[in-house]
């Protein structure tokens, strides 16, 4: 019995001198709860900030091609603005006149339904897709047709006053802001198609005389802003989906089978947690 007493008084002596010789990293450390704490407040502010600097960048294009747009509005503004460029196609196309422009920027959409027939996977499936596009032109067609009940702008051709922004190039310019979210990373040549046919359609726009350079810029930059908004809200979308149906799993109604003492049938089962 006296062993393990010296023993004990032994090692009760010795330890700490052995501990303080010992690495931090060696020795069992509790974290403080406060810099715990701390730290994960810092990752959470990284990681807004994080967020806010990819919409900051992912905005500053549309956002900049709608400041155009609107300090165009029926002035002259920088390089001549609307009115002279529209004197200068005038005299260059005079009595120019097409209606490609009325189904040309629906090229995206048969790309991506021709990709999707040949087996090209996109960033979604062929079904998301549809919901992502889907909720793009809504987007877009909310803000656009708001905006020309508001603005009530002249047409070049005088023939309306809902010409601004321009209809055809905000669903262009969204449609191949889409083609790119989904097939941009495969290849850029997909990218360049997309905004290609886009730009091609706001040009028509003007040379046919239906819109001001104003309303183009201002519709291309509306265009690719809604896209980028449903990219943005879709996976948060996809969270709160997830966690209502993980909340209806845990209240299921369960139909079984059952058989006691000569008699069978069905049981309704309601699971609570």
């Amino acid at each position: 019995m006296k062993k393990y007493v010296y023993s004990l008084l032994l090692n009760w002596l010795f330890l700490p001198p052995v501990l303080a010789n010992q690495p931090e990293s060696a020795i069992l450390h509790i974290p403080d709860t406060t810099v715990v704490e701390q730290l994960a407040d810092t990752t959470a502010q990284t990681a807004d900030n994080r967020k806010l600097s990819v919409l900051a960048r992912k905005a500053t294009v549309p956002v900049l091609l709608i400041g155009l747009g609107v300090t165009h509005m029926d002035d002259e503004g920088l390089f001549e603005g609307s009115r002279g460029l529209r004197r200068v196609v005038q005299r260059g196309y005079t009595n120019y006149s097409t209606t490609v422009d009325n189904y040309l920027y629906h090229t995206p959409l048969v790309l991506t339904v021709g990709l999707n027939l040949a087996r090209v996977k996109g960033e979604h499936h062929y079904a998301e897709q549809a919901l992502l596009l889907g909720m793009t032109h809504f987007v877009n067609r909310v803000i656009t047709n708001n905006l020309k009940t508001i603005t009530a702008i002249n047409r070049p051709d005088g023939s309306s006053d809902d010409a601004f922004p321009s209809a055809h190039t905000s669903k262009a310019f969204a449609y191949a802001t889409f083609f790119h979210k989904e097939y941009g990373s495969r290849s850029i040549w997909y990218s360049i198609a997309g905004y290609s046919v886009a730009t091609a359609t706001g040009t028509l726009r003007i040379l046919n005389d239906r819109h001001w350079l104003s309303d183009v810029l201002a519709g291309a930059g509306i265009g690719i802003l809604s896209a980028e908004v449903v990219y943005l809200v879709y996976p948060r979308l996809q969270e709160i989906v997830a966690h209502s149906f993980h909340k209806k799993q845990q209240n299921q109604l369960i139909f079984m089978p059952y058989y006691s003492g000569g008699a069978g049938g069905i049981a309704l089962v309601w699971q609570l947690r």
